[in-house]
């Protein structure tokens, strides 16, 4: 398994029999012509990643940096592939779309297996309600990606313990976890690598990562990555 950032909350998997996944693109810069110079994004954007081939796209809520018609206007303009997504954002981007693609309801419990890879979708704390964390199962390896969430109770009992990968938030702001709630998580859920995302793509609504690292650091088995952006990592 391959994992790739594509900044903010956004991950390309490639698994060993070549499925791509797509998690919560955000490869415009849409929100900066919408809403002003908060959104100016500080990632540049991979014009090869985004024309790229991709099988399967999840999305984990409706936010406008998760579902980003800039962005999907690309990824859906060609073959017909899979949609997995959290209900509100079902409903926004099927009205948009349609054609021939398949989509797929992936609210809070649901299972399914595409390709030999198991999605599981797992409760999320934010203010879109339908909002959820997903968990992939593919080469004998266990991705966690919270999506954006606040830290919950239940997120420590629904999600596996000693995944290979976690990606979590770790800003603190837009109802998502702040770093010492997202050291918390970390230290409950016990992964052997984590990723803390959704610092980084715009200045007002980021963190310093830093500080994850530091509150992170001595924690038996445990790995802190901040990948460069665009770089392709074996799981």
């Amino acid at each position: 398994m391959k994992l790739t950032w594509l900044g903010q909350a956004g991950y390309r998997i490639v698994t060993d029999c070549g499925t791509v996944i797509v998690i919560d693109p955000y490869m415009s810069d849409s929100l900066h012509a919408e809403k002003g110079d908060d959104y100016l994004r500080e990632v540049p954007i991979n014009e090869d990643i985004l024309h790229s081939h991709i099988d399967i796209l999840v999305f984990t809520h409706c936010h406008a940096d998760h579902v980003d018609f800039g962005t999907l206007d690309v990824m859906l303009a060609g073959e017909p592939l899979t949609v997995l997504a959290s209900l509100n954002s079902l409903h926004k981007i099927r009205n948009r779309y349609m054609g021939e693609h398949n989509y797929v309801m992936f609210d809070e419990g649901i299972e399914t297996i595409i390709n030999g890879i198991t999605f599981r979708s797992v409760y999320a704390a934010h203010t879109d309600e339908k909002a959820i964390g997903v968990v992939v199962e593919a080469d004998g390896k266990v991705l966690i990606h919270t999506g954006d969430t606040q830290y919950h109770r239940r997120l420590k009992n629904e999600y596996p313990e000693n995944a290979d990968v976690l990606l979590l938030p770790v800003n603190g702001k837009g109802c998502n976890m702040n770093i010492a709630d997202a050291v918390r998580l970390t230290n409950e859920l016990k992964p052997k690598r984590v990723y803390p995302m959704h610092w980084d793509m715009f200045r007002k609504f980021g963190a310093d990562v830093n500080e994850y690292i530091r509150l992170c650091e001595g924690k038996e088995n445990l790995e802190v990555v901040i990948p460069e952006h665009y770089a392709e990592h074996e799981i």
